[in-house]
C-alpha cells in the first residue's frame, strides 16, 4: 500500500465509481498537461458530510472565479453525497477535484483513502520557498503545487513535519497544507488573508470559535521574531484539526506542543463552536 497522504483506494470521476488500478484520464487533458484544476480536501467521519462543508463549499467557488472554472454553489454538496456512499465506517481523507478537460469541459474527480491519526504535534522548518502577497491566485486552492511538494519534501528530510513559507517581503505566511497561528502577547495570531495566503476552512473556524468564546485573536501580519519570542506555535487544516509545534528548526526548539496551556482553551472553544453547528 502507498504510504502517501493522498493514497485513495475509492475514486468517482463524473459520478462513476472507479478502478484506481485502471487508467481513467485522458493524457491529453489541460488538467495534466498545465496543472489547470481546482480542489478541496477534507476528513469524513463513518459516510457523514464534513460539519463545515459550506465553508468548503463556498471556497471552492472562490478558488473557481480565480482559475476560470464555473463552480456553483452547493454543486459540491450535491456530488459529494453521490459519492460518500461508496465509502466505508472510519476516518476518510476524501478529496473533491474539478480538473479542466477537452474544450474547456469540467470534470468531477472525487478521491478517498483511509486517514491516520494526526500526530500529536509538528516540527517545521522555515523553507526558501516564497509567496507573492500581490499574485492574483493567491486565494486559490489548485492543483498546481509543484513548489508546495518541494517544499514539503525539503522540510521531511530534514526531520520536519511540515515547511513553513515566507512572503517574498519576509513575514510568515502559510504552511504547504497548512496555516500557522501564534499565542504571543495575549492573543491569537494568524497571518492575513492580504499576505497571499489560503483562507483556510479550519483557519476561519478557529477564528470564529476563538471570537465566540473570548478569546483574543487577530489577523494581522506575522514576523519571524513573533514566532522566536511566541507562548505557543500551532498549525491546521481540515483533515489534521489545530495542533501544536514544538520546534522550528534554526529559530526556536523549546515550544511547549502539547502541554501549552492555551491550547487546551482554544481547542475546546473550537469543539464547542463545531458543535454548536450541528445543533
Amino acid at each position: 500500500m502507498s504510504t502517501s497522504k493522498d493514497f485513495a483506494s475509492v475514486l468517482m470521476l463524473d459520478g462513476l465509481a472507479l478502478d484506481g488500478a485502471r487508467p481513467m484520464i485522458p493524457a491529453t487533458w489541460p488538467a495534466l498537461m498545465r496543472g489547470e484544476g481546482i480542489f478541496e480536501a477534507f476528513l469524513v467521519t463513518n459516510s457523514d458530510l464534513p460539519p463545515m462543508l459550506e465553508d468548503h463549499d463556498a471556497r471552492l467557488c472562490l478558488s473557481a472565479e480565480l482559475a476560470g472554472f464555473a463552480v456553483r454553489s452547493g454543486q459540491l454538496r450535491s456530488k459529494l453525497s453521490k459519492f460518500l456512499p461508496l465509502i466505508g465506517q472510519g476516518q476518510w481523507r476524501v478529496r473533491c477535484s474539478v480538473l479542466r478537460g477537452e474544450n474547456k469541459q469540467q470534470h468531477w474527480l472525487f478521491s478517498a483513502g483511509p486517514e491516520q491519526p494526526a500526530p500529536e504535534s509538528a516540527v517545521l522548518m522555515v523553507s526558501d520557498f516564497r509567496l507573492d502577497p500581490l499574485d492574483p491566485m493567491a486565494g486559490a486552492k489548485t492543483i498546481s503545487r509543484a513548489a508546495l511538494q518541494r517544499a514539503r519534501e525539503q522540510a521531511t528530510a530534514a526531520g520536519a513535519f511540515e515547511a513553513l513559507l515566507l512572503t517574498i517581503d519576509g513575514d510568515v505566511a502559510e504552511g504547504t497544507s497548512t496555516n500557522i497561528f501564534v499565542y504571543v502577547d495575549g492573543k491569537l495570531k494568524t497571518p492575513a488573508l492580504s499576505r497571499g495566503i489560503l483562507g483556510g476552512v479550519t483557519r476561519l473556524n478557529i477564528l470564529r470559535s476563538c471570537k465566540e468564546y473570548g478569546i483574543a485573536c487577530e489577523e494581522s501580519s506575522l514576523e519571524l521574531d513573533d514566532l522566536a519570542t511566541a507562548e505557543e506555535v500551532y498549525i491546521s487544516n481540515a483533515v489534521i484539526g489545530l495542533i501544536p509545534v514544538t520546534k522550528i528548526l534554526k529559530i526556536r526548539e523549546d515550544y511547549p506542543g502539547v502541554k501549552g496551556s492555551k491550547l487546551i482553551e482554544i481547542r475546546n472553544a473550537y469543539r464547542r463552536f463545531l458543535e454548536s453547528t450541528l445543533t
